[in-house]
């Protein structure tokens, strides 16, 4: 198994690579493969430099008219930068030959990205019937890869199934990444050290170790992966982005801040990147700059992404943080109108807003909205305690609290530390213990965050109560 960036860095790819770029700066033509032409652009998109890849695809498609590579490429942009299946499905036809392999992957992939992951199944499946002995294995992984990318786990598992081939590192890294989506990460994170193990010096083996050590909440183990994927490659995107995330789960913002900065810096036109770094900058007091990030963010998306509806909502809150309630409330409209908003989570920020902003009318108008929308539902009980302890209102979020614990079973887990602050703060001492030794048993991830400022650093949460018994006057 090579990584992309090893062919790239290679002697041959680099001989092809100056070949092209220096017909372009004289204005020449020059004769290259489809395939190579087609790597350029692979290559100038992992850069980001997409007007680059755009260029030599056109060049090849012109040199090599009808020639399914660089169609298949041009396609696959339209499909997932433009949006436009129909547009990727015009493309597609210019292959000439339609029994080409590329043909059938991205008509399948077409398929799969508008909805119809069985149509596409079945299509596939069809062309087993021309697809020669020899090209078949290489068929069962690439048609499982293509549904393993749109989450189709199942039927990537069918077609992993078919191949013999069970040792291989194709194999064995499909096997990895299936049973980390199905939530087995002691066997992923066991495949994938396997895989490394054979080759040390893959980032992308790093990559799919650190991000299966991040789903499984082991953090600081994913940081050291993503940090192992970051020395073998230092443009790696995506290592950049996962150590980002573990620095900002360990709340260690001010290290996070400048990942996120190299990974927007790498990948300028990532809107995800570009919110993640906002709020990171928020996160360390500067909701200035977070603002900028944020509606870049928004820049990006241009209407379409899939994360509009949070971008708005961290704009929202941001201009609320900087005393711009009338445009923290437009943003927030935005928010109200994406496709699946849910109307009583942003009623709730809307409340926060207005709190904020010292409209306690409005905002307890529309907590109480929030609160008979969602059917007194304990999740928005606890948001609407929260926004009120945050604002300096412990007693209205300890009533609040309070509400919520009536409409929680035994396996609510949430809050306790919230209302220990409030106990803590408005003198109920008893309480306060009582709510203390909960929090801690119980979510003491929730207890560090909202309790921990009260005790010493380092003390863990399964300390604190016997820390307060300890000190008590």
């Amino acid at each position: 198994m090579s990584d992309t960036n090893q062919y790239f860095n290679s002697k041959e790819f680099l001989k092809i690579l100056h070949q092209y770029e220096a017909a372009r700066q004289t204005g020449s033509s020059v004769y290259l493969e489809a395939e190579d032409l087609t790597d350029i652009a692979e290559y100038y998109h992992s850069k980001d430099d997409m007007e680059g890849a755009e260029e030599v695809i056109d060049y090849a498609i012109q040199l090599h008219p009808g020639s399914a590579v660089p169609l298949a490429y041009k396609a696959r942009k339209a499909l997932l930068v433009d949006f436009d299946a129909k547009k990727a499905d015009a493309i597609a036809e210019e292959i000439t030959d339609k029994t080409d392999l590329d043909y059938y992957y991205i008509k399948a992939e077409i398929m799969i990205a508008d909805g119809r992951e069985d149509e596409a199944d079945g299509y596939l499946k069809d062309r087993l019937n021309d697809i020669s002995e020899d090209d078949r294995e290489d068929y069962y992984i690439d048609v499982a890869n293509l549904f393993i990318d749109y989450q189709q786990d199942g039927k990537c598992k069918e077609w992993l199934m078919r191949s013999e081939e069970k040792d291989s590192d194709d194999y064995k890294e499909l096997e990895g990444r299936l049973a980390m989506y199905a939530g087995d990460f002691k066997q992923s994170e066991r495949i994938f050290t396997d895989l490394i193990n054979r080759d040390p010096f893959s980032y992308t083996l790093w990559n799919q170790l650190a991000s299966s050590q991040l789903r499984s909440n082991n953090i600081q183990e994913a940081l050291q992966s993503s940090e192992y994927a970051i020395a073998i490659n230092p443009d790696d995107g995506e290592a950049l982005l996962t150590k980002a995330g573990c620095l900002l789960a360990l709340r260690n913002y001010e290290q996070a801040v400048e990942y996120y900065r190299r990974y927007t810096k790498l990948c300028p036109k990532d809107e995800y990147g570009e919110l993640l770094y906002g709020v990171t900058l928020f996160n360390i007091n500067r909701p200035e700059e977070a603002l900028l990030h944020m509606k870049r963010a928004e820049q990006i998306a241009q209407g379409i992404s899939g994360y509009l509806q949070e971008i708005y909502q961290q704009i929202a809150f941001t201009e609320s943080t900087l005393k711009h309630p009338k445009e923290a409330l437009e943003y927030l409209q935005k928010a109200m109108l994406q496709p699946d908003a849910n109307m009583n989570e942003l009623l709730v920020m809307k409340g926060h807003i207005h709190l904020e902003n010292q409209q306690l009318d409005a905002a307890e108008q529309s907590f109480k909205h929030a609160i008979a929308g969602s059917g007194m539902a304990p999740i928005i009980l606890l948001h609407v305690a929260v926004s009120f302890y945050d604002n300096g209102y412990p007693e209205s979020a300890y009533n609040v609290l309070q509400k919520m614990m009536e409409m929680t079973d035994s396996d609510w887990k949430d809050g306790y530390a919230y209302l220990a602050m409030c106990c803590y703060e408005l003198k109920k001492k008893d309480e306060f213990l009582a709510a203390l030794r909960k929090a801690c048993q119980i979510n003491p991830a929730e207890a560090e965050i909202v309790l921990g400022s009260l005790f010493p650093d380092e003390m863990e949460p399964k300390d604190y109560y016997n820390y307060i018994i300890n000190n008590q006057e």
